[in-house]
C-alpha cells in the first residue's frame, strides 16, 4: 500500500554533504573500488580453541559488513605468506576471550609498504560480538575511506505478523530483528530522530491516528500530536528540534511544522486537497511533499522561507518522496502509466533528470536512503507479499532484508551509529 493511499486509508478512518551515490548519469563507470586484502583472524594463543572459534566468527561478521559497505574490494587471503595481488589495504586482527570479556586488537596498513594507517584496541561484553565487529567495520571505512560506516545502522518498518500493525526494527544487514510496540491497533510510518535514540509513528491506539514519540532506550512512548483527524510524521529536522508532519484536523491534509519542545504547529500548506508525506531537504530550507493540487499525486517542492511551491514530477502516479543525504536526488515511489505497477525512481531536484531504479519486480515502494547515501531500503511484493528489500542507490543488487512473517511495509533508516 502506498503512502498516499495509506494516508487516504487513515482520514477515511479518522472520519469515523558530498556526493558519494554512484550513479552513471552520462553512461560512465563508477570508479573501481580499492582492494582490501583480508587473512584469516588470528587467535592471540592458537592453541585455545574457544578464540580460534572467536576470531573465526568475528571475521565473518566484519568480512559481510565490508562487503555491504561497497567501499572496498574484498579479497580473501588465505595465508599471510602469501599476499593477494591487487590490495590497497590489509586488514589483521588478533582476537582473544577472558570470561565475559573479548578483546580484539585491529591493524589497517598500507598492503604494499605495511605501514599502519589506523591500530585499536577493542574490549567488549562477548554478548555483543555482533555490535563489536560493526564497530571494527565503522572504524576500518572511516579510517580507509574518511567516510561514515553504516554497519551500526538500523532500519524501522511497519509489520502485522502479530495480526496487528506494529512498528519493528532490525539491523541494517537484516540481523537482530524485533518488535518495538504492543499497541494492539495500527501503527504506521515510523521515523528515527537524528540522533537514532526515538522515533516518530501514527497510532490508532486510542481512536484517532495520533502521532507518539517513541523512547528506544526505555521502550516508553508520548502523545506528540492528537488533532482530530490525521497526525502523521514527515520527518525531524536535521538538528532534531522539529517534526514535520501531515495533519487533517478534520478537513483536507496539509503540511505542518512543530517544534518538539512544544507550542503550536506552524502551517505550511494551505490546499483544499491532500498535501502529505513530507521530507527534509539536507540543509532543512526545502521539503519534499505529495500533492493532488495539479491531478493525480505529484512530487512537490516548497521552499519554507519564501513559502514558493514547484512540481518536481509528471508521471501517473507519485508518492513517498524521500530526499537523499546528499541532496542531489529526491526518491519516489511511482508509475509511468495507470495500469504499471508501482517503481522506484530518483529525480534530480531540478526535475531535468529521472531515473527508474525498479521495473515492475512486484510493487516497489516507500523508498529510504541510508545515512551516506549509497543505498535505498523499499518495501516490495516480488516475492509474493511485502518484504524489505535493500538496493545500491543506483537499482542494482536488490537483496531481501529478512524473512518475517506477515506483510513488512514503510522502511527507514536510522542515522550513523557513534
Amino acid at each position: 500500500m502506498t503512502s498516499a493511499l495509506i494516508v487516504a486509508a487513515l482520514l477515511a478512518g479518522s472520519a469515523s554533504a558530498q556526493t558519494e551515490v554512484r550513479l552513471a548519469l552520462s553512461g560512465q563507470s563508477a570508479a573501481p573500488s580499492p582492494g582490501l586484502a583480508l587473512p584469516p583472524f588470528e587467535a592471540e594463543d592458537p592453541k585455545i580453541g574457544a578464540d580460534a572459534l572467536l576470531a573465526k566468527n568475528l571475521r565473518e561478521i566484519v568480512r559481510q559488513d565490508l562487503m555491504l559497505s561497497r567501499r572496498f574490494e574484498v579479497k580473501d587471503e588465505e595465508n599471510a605468506s602469501q599476499p593477494v595481488a591487487g590490495a590497497t589495504w590489509r586488514l589483521t586482527v588478533k582476537a582473544s576471550k577472558n570470561a565475559d570479556k573479548v578483546s580484539v586488537k585491529v591493524k589497517l596498513a598500507n598492503a604494499s609498504g605495511g605501514e599502519a594507517v589506523f591500530e585499536r584496541f577493542y574490549r567488549q561484553d562477548a554478548a555483543w560480538l555482533r555490535a563489536l565487529a560493526h564497530r571494527i567495520a565503522d572504524d576500518v571505512v572511516k579510517a580507509a575511506t574518511g567516510r561514515d560506516g553504516i554497519a551500526r545502522t538500523r532500519i524501522t518498518f511497519t509489520n502485522n505478523h502479530t495480526g496487528h500493525k506494529e512498528i519493528w526494527v532490525m539491523d541494517y544487514d537484516g540481523e537482530n530483528v524485533k518488535r518495538l510496540t504492543s499497541d494492539k491497533s495500527i501503527s504506521l510510518l515510523p521515523r528515527f530522530s537524528p540522533n537514532g535514540r526515538s522515533l516518530a509513528y501514527t497510532s490508532y491506539k486510542d481512536g484517532n491516528p495520533d502521532l507518539l514519540i517513541l523512547d528506544l532506550e526505555t521502550g516508553r512512548s508520548k502523545t506528540f500530536s492528537n488533532e482530530q483527524g490525521l497526525n502523521i510524521a514527515g520527518g525531524f529536522s536535521p538538528d532534531g528540534k522539529k517534526l514535520l508532519m501531515t495533519l487533517s484536523k478534520g478537513k483536507s491534509p496539509n503540511l505542518y511544522l512543530k517544534e518538539l519542545d512544544g507550542g503550536p504547529a506552524e502551517r505550511l500548506t494551505s490546499h483544499f486537497g491532500a498535501d502529505s508525506t513530507p521530507t527534509f531537504s539536507p540543509d532543512a530550507r526545502q521539503v519534499a511533499f505529495v500533492s493532488d493540487r495539479s491531478g493525480n499525486p505529484q512530487i512537490h517542492v516548497l521552499n519554507i522561507p519564501t513559502k514558493h511551491i514547484r512540481r518536481l514530477t509528471s508521471l501517473n502516479w507519485c508518492d513517498a518522496p524521500a530526499w537523499s543525504p546528499t541532496g542531489e536526488w529526491v526518491a519516489f515511489s511511482g508509475r509511468a502509466h495507470n495500469k504499471d505497477k508501482m517503481d522506484i525512481f530518483l529525480i534530480d531536484i531540478t526535475g531535468g533528470q529521472l531515473r527508474q531504479l525498479t521495473h515492475g519486480e512486484g510493487s516497489n515502494e516507500d523508498p529510504a536512503w541510508s545515512p551516506d547515501g549509497r543505498f535505498l531500503a523499499f518495501s516490495s511484493t516480488r516475492g509474493g507479499r511485502s518484504q524489505i528489500w535493500v538496493m545500491d542507490a543506483d537499482g542494482s543488487a536488490p537483496r531481501l532484508m529478512v524473512d518475517v512473517s506477515g506483510a513488512s511495509v514503510t522502511p527507514h533508516w536510522s542515522p550513523v551509529g557513534r
